[in-house]
């Protein structure tokens, strides 16, 4: 009888490739931030509109520059440890979980709730937009072991899995 996680070759290796592809954009983006040296969210800030775009805002001010100064590095390497765990399959869960709550203040900092042309976007969007697709990529990625079938955690997990809080390493096998 099949279990829970039987998955076919191909099945496997389109997972992977989601889960990869996904990890290689967080990865590039949070490296071409570092390259940058001038990368600051303070433009993407600035342009806050959703319900949340005060506090976003008040992250601006001159006496709150260390707010900014955090939530930059928090972008950055949030988006590096995010995609490298992605991309190498090694705390594949934890990665998705970084990845998904940053989707998310992307998401709530300029959410497409209108039918409007959205600045520096090339389409319009309402509701669904690119950030809510990577986000339903991850919860895919979240729901399935790809890193115990192609990653790291296939050799991580039989060492220190069961010491090890399950959502971070998913559901231990039952044995039959």
């Amino acid at each position: 009888m099949p279990k829970g996680h039987d998955l076919s070759g191909a099945q496997k290796f389109c997972l992977v490739i989601l889960r990869m592809a996904i990890g290689w954009h967080f990865l590039s983006e949070g490296i071409g931030k570092i390259q940058s040296l001038t990368w600051s969210s303070a433009g993407y800030l600035t342009s806050s509109f959703g319900p949340f775009s005060y506090l976003f805002q008040e992250m601006l001010k001159e006496e709150n520059a260390w707010f900014l100064h955090i939530a930059d590095l928090m972008v950055t390497y949030g988006l590096i440890v995010a995609g490298a765990c992605l991309l190498l399959g090694l705390f594949t869960r934890l990665g998705c979980v970084v990845g998904l709550m940053l989707l998310a203040l992307f998401y709530v900092s300029m959410p497409p709730w209108e039918w409007t042309p959205m600045p520096g976007t090339e389409s319009n969007y309402l509701i669904v937009n690119k950030n809510i697709i990577e986000a339903l990529g991850l919860l895919i990625i979240l729901a399935f072991p790809t890193g115990r079938f192609a990653g790291l955690d296939a050799l991580l997990y039989p060492l220190i899995g069961q010491y090890m809080p399950e959502w971070l390493v998913g559901a231990r096998s039952k044995e039959a």
